[in-house]
C-alpha cells in the first residue's frame, strides 16, 4: 500500500529516530518462553527511501530481525545504493509493481512489463530480486494471479496492517501492531519504509520488535513460497576444563544458540581422544543435544576418571556434526584435565655383594617408583664413597630414564677385589637432579661383604 511518496521533510527527524523508543508502555502479562507464540514476519512497502530507510535497515540489523522489502521500482531507479545495501545487509528485496499502479486495472501485457521492469531495475541497482511480489494496495484476482505465476513470481499478502501509511503516531502503530498478532498463526506485518507517515514508523520498530519478543513471538523472514520460516540458529560448543578429583569429577562443555527459534533443534556432541585416553581418563560421551523451542542453551557433562598417575595436563575434543534445524558455526572445543597427582617417589634398593677373590663383580642397583606415572621421568644416579672407596668399587654417574607407565630402572655398579682382609664395607648410590619425580628417599647403601676365608 502506498498513500504518497516520502517527502524530505522527514529528513530531519529520522536522523535520530533509529535510536529513540516510541513513547508506549507495552507490558507483557507474564514473562513466556522465547518463540513459544509462533513467527512474525516484518514486511515494508514503497520503498526505498533515501531519507529513511537507511534508519530501517540499522534498526533492524541492530535487532537481528530478519525482514522482506517490496520495492516500487521507480524508487529503486532513484536509490540504488539503498536497494544494494538492503541486499548487502542479507535483507530479502520483493517486487511492487514500477509505479505502484493497481494490478486488477492493467491488462496482461501492463502487469508483465510493470513487474519486469521493476525487477530489472532491482537488478541493475546491484540487488538481489526475490521472486516474492506484492499487489499494490493488496489488490489481486485469479487473472492476476495468472500473469504473475507465469513470470515466476509469488504473490504475498499480509495478516497485520496497523495503517502506518495514515496520518498514527509512533504509539498507535506499535499498539495496533502488536494488538493484531495472533499466537500460533501466520504473521505477516504490512509496514512502510517509503511513505511520509514512514518516519512514525522507523520510530515505533524498535518497540513493536521489543513487546513482539516479550511475549513470546520469534521474528522471522519470509521464504521462497512467501511464509514466515523459522529462524536457523548457529550452534558454538565450548572449551572446558576441570582437575582430577578423588573418586572423578565433571567437566562441563556448554553448546550454545546464537538465536532462539520456534521448533525443536538438535546436534550430535561427541567427544573425541586427543591427549587424554577416553577409557582411561574419562567417559567417551556420543549423543544427541535438543533444543527445545526457545532454548539457545545446553550444558553436557563428561565424567573424568581419578588418575592416580603423576601426568602432565591432557586436552580432549568436543565435536559437534549432524545438525538438525540448525548450522554449526564453531563445531569444535578443547577440554583440558589438569592433574592433582603429587610426583611419585623414587626409592633406591639396598644391594649386598660379596667381595670377589679376584677381578670385578656386577652388582645391580634397584631404583622403584611408588607408582606409575604418565610423565617422563629422568635422574642422575652417582656413586658416592663410604668405608668404601675406589679402591673397592669403580665410580660412576649415569642418567636414568623411565618412559610413562614404567615403575623399575636399574644402575649397575662394579666392585673390585681387594687383596686386603677387611671388614664389610659400604658406600651409597643416590639420585640426584631429576624431573617430575620425588627424590627424598632416592638413596640405597650397598654393603660389600668380605670374602669367606680360605
Amino acid at each position: 500500500m502506498r498513500p504518497a511518496r516520502v517527502s524530505a521533510v522527514c529528513v530531519s527527524l529520522v536522523l535520530a529516530a533509529a535510536g529513540v523508543a516510541a513513547p508506549v508502555d507495552a507490558r507483557p502479562s507474564a514473562s513466556v518462553t522465547p518463540c513459544s507464540n509462533g513467527l512474525v514476519a516484518l514486511t515494508f512497502d514503497d520503498g526505498p527511501s533515501a531519507a529513511l530507510t537507511p534508519g530501517f535497515l540499522s534498526v533492524l540489523q541492530r535487532q537481528r530481525v530478519p525482514a522482506t522489502f517490496f520495492v516500487v521500482g521507480e524508487q529503486v531507479r532513484a536509490n540504488p545504493g539503498v536497494a544494494r545495501r538492503a541486499t548487502e545487509l542479507g535483507f530479502k528485496i520483493g517486487n511492487h509493481t514500477f509505479a505502484h499502479k493497481k494490478l486488477v486495472k492493467l491488462d496482461d501485457a501492463a502487469i508483465r512489463a510493470t513487474l519486469r521492469q521493476t525487477r530489472r531495475a532491482v537488478s541493475d541497482s546491484g540487488a538481489r530480486p526475490s521472486t516474492l511480489m506484492r499487489p499494490p494496495y493488496g489488490s489481486i484476482d485469479e487473472r492476476v494471479r495468472r500473469v504473475v505465476a507465469d513470470l515466476g513470481l509469488v504473490p504475498v499478502l499480509w495478516t497485520a496492517d496497523p495503517r502506518d501509511w495514515a496520518d498514527g503516531s509512533a504509539r498507535s502503530i506499535v499498539a495496533s501492531t502488536v494488538a493484531q498478532l495472533r499466537p500460533q498463526e501466520t504473521n505477516i506485518v504490512l509496514l512502510h519504509d517509503g511513505v511520509p507517515n514512514s518516519a512514525n514508523t522507523l520510530l515505533a520498530l524498535p518497540r513493536i520488535i521489543r513487546v513482539a519478543r516479550t511475549r513470546g513471538y520469534c521474528f522471522a523472514g519470509l521464504d521462497r513460497l512467501g511464509h514466515p520460516a523459522p529462524p536457523v540458529p548457529r550452534a558454538t560448543v565450548s572449551d572446558a576444563s576441570v582437575e582430577e578429583g578423588p573418586g572423578g569429577s565433571l567437566m562441563t562443555a556448554i553448546v550454545t544458540l546464537d538465536r532462539p527459534t520456534s521448533r525443536q533443534t538438535s546436534v550430535r556432541f561427541r567427544t573425541l581422544a586427543s591427549m587424554a585416553a577416553s577409557s582411561r581418563d574419562y567417559v567417551g560421551v556420543d549423543r544427541r543435544i535438543r533444543f527445545p523451542a526457545g532454548t539457545t542453551r545446553a550444558m553436557v557433562s563428561v565424567t573424568v576418571r581419578d588418575d592416580p598417575r603423576d601426568e602432565s595436563t591432557e586436552r580432549l575434543m568436543f565435536r559437534l556434526s549432524a545438525p538438525r534445524g540448525l548450522r554449526i558455526m564453531d563445531g569444535t572445543g578443547i577440554g583440558v584435565i589438569r592433574d592433582d597427582d603429587s610426583p611419585p617417589r623414587l626409592v633406591v634398593r639396598d644391594a649386598a655383594v660379596t667381595e670377589p677373590a679376584t677381578g670385578t663383580v656386577a652388582v645391580p642397583i634397584t631404583l622403584r617408583l611408588s607408582r606409575a606415572s604418565g610423565k617422563r621421568i629422568q635422574v642422575s644416579v652417582s656413586t658416592k664413597a663410604g668405608t668404601a672407596d675406589a679402591a673397592d668399587f669403580v665410580s660412576k654417574t649415569q642418567v636414568l630414564t623411565l618412559l610413562p607407565g614404567e615403575v623399575k630402572g636399574r644402575f649397575t655398579v662394579t666392585v673390585l677385589a681387594d687383596s686386603v682382609v677387611e671388614r664389610a664395607e659400604t658406600f651409597t648410590v643416590r639420585a640426584t637432579e631429576g624431573s617430575n619425580v620425588d627424590l627424598s628417599r632416592a638413596a640405597g647403601v650397598v654393603t660389600i661383604l668380605p670374602p669367606p676365608p680360605g
